[in-house]
Parts: structure tokens; sequence; C-alpha cells
């Protein structure tokens, strides 16, 4: 229970606290670096070092609020946005400005973006397929939200700045293809599965009853020599152009001699 414990603080700050990010983003960049000192890579035993990471991240914010510090970050972006752009010069001393600014609250812009589509998905599976289904989205969404995270922490260690928002969307898309498709997207695969079977039931259909109506009129024709034959239509399909030649000329060609 404890170690439960444990990992569901690790994961609700990986999410949340932005300081817990720093500390693993600080962590990994200084474990990185000394594992090139040793002489092997960047990525030298990279899982260990992720999971030592988590241990000085938690040591250094464990039991520390941080939704507090998250709200500040959300409140204080307007007017921070604005003291940029006012003690910046020039177009690029100004867009820079405006990018420290911004690159700073990335995963909160994309925990922002990802709720707006998730909340909608995790409200539609409770209410058509009960809480169970619901719950299950909603471990989906935290899980994704995890991986983005992580990933996010990893980007900056690597590529400080635009490292960050790399490793958001990638982490995220990791994470999705491990969970799965959500509830919605699977709809929407049944429904378009369902429009192409219709569709091609429909096309079959048809095929049939051109190639029954192409029978009656060939054997009308058999029967009774004063029949107009009937006009050529240029709106056939090559299908039932091909069924045509197969009735007057394949290998079980209509015997019109009866």
């Amino acid at each position: 229970m404890v170690a439960i414990a444990r990992v569901a603080s690790s994961v609700g700050r990986l999410i949340f606290d932005t300081k817990f990010q720093k500390v693993l983003s600080n962590s990994l960049k200084a474990s990185g670096r000394l594992a090139k000192m040793k002489g092997g890579t960047r990525f030298t035993k990279f899982g260990k070092q992720i999971g030592d990471a988590f241990v000085r991240a938690e040591k250094k914010t464990g039991g520390t609020p941080f939704f507090k510090d998250m709200k500040k970050l959300v409140t204080d972006f307007p007017g921070d946005l604005k003291t940029a752009w006012q003690g910046a010069k020039g177009f690029t001393g100004k867009a820079k400005a405006l990018w420290n600014v911004t690159k700073s609250r990335g995963p909160l812009l994309g925990y922002g973006l990802l709720a707006g589509f998730e909340i909608p998905n995790i409200v539609k599976a409770t209410v058509e397929d009960g809480a169970v289904s619901g719950a299950v989205e909603t471990g989906k969404s935290t899980a994704r939200l995890a991986g983005a995270s992580l990933g996010a922490a990893i980007g900056t260690a690597l590529v400080p700045g635009l490292g960050s928002i790399i490793g958001w969307l990638a982490g995220d898309y990791i994470t999705g293809k491990i969970v799965g498709k959500s509830y919605t997207d699977k709809k929407l695969a049944q429904e378009q599965k369902m429009l192409e079977l219709m569709e091609k039931s429909q096309k079959n259909q048809l095929a049939a009853l051109s190639s029954q109506q192409l029978l009656d009129s060939l054997n009308t024709e058999a029967t009774n020599p004063f029949t107009t034959p009937p006009a050529f239509n240029s709106q056939m399909t090559s299908e039932q152009l091909q069924q045509m030649y197969n009735a007057l000329y394949g290998q079980q060609k209509l015997d019109l001699n009866g």
C-alpha cells in the first residue's frame, strides 16, 4: 500500500508539480553529463538515470504543496507576457522574451489542450457505457498526461527550450499507443467500419441487380428476334462491362441457341 501511494504521489507531482518537473530535468541533465565523463553516452543506463531522477525529485519536493504554484503560473501568465513585452527591445528581443515566458508554462498549456479533448471523452464513455468504462478512460488520460510530462522533462534535459514541447508531444504519442485508442476514437472507427460495410453492400446489390437485368434482356432477345436491342449504357461500370463480356464470351457464356 505504501508503494502504491508513493507511485501515485510521484505521478501526481510529475503531472502537476512544476518544481518536481524541474528537479527531474536537472537531474537527468547532470546524470547524462556524468555518464559521458565516464566514457559512456548520454543514454548509458538511461532507465537508471530516470529512476534516480525520480527519487531526487521526490525527496526535494515531497510534502510541499504544488497546486498553489501551478495556479500562480496560470494567473500570472498575462502579466508576465506584458512585462516581457515591455522590457524587451526590437522584434527579435520581444519574440524571445515572450517565448521564454511561454515555454516555462508549456506543460500547463498541454494539460489544458489534452483536458479539452479527454474530459468530453470520459463523460461520453461514462454516460454511454457506464462508470467502469469512464474509469478506464480516466486511467488512460492520466497515463497520457504522465507520459507527456515525463517526455517534457526528458526533452528539457536534452534540448533546453524547444525540447520541452517536442518531448511533451512525443511522450503523449508513445503513451497513447501503449494505452490504446480512446472510447470516442473506437466509436468513430466502428461507425466508419459500418459505413464502409453498408457502402459495399449497396454496391453488391446494384451489381447483382444489373447482372439480372442483363440476363433478362439477353434472354428476351433470344426468345423474341423482333425485340429492339437495349441501348448501350455509357454509364456502366467496369465491373458491369466485365459481367457482360463473361455472359457473351466467357467460358460459362449464355447459350443463346437454347
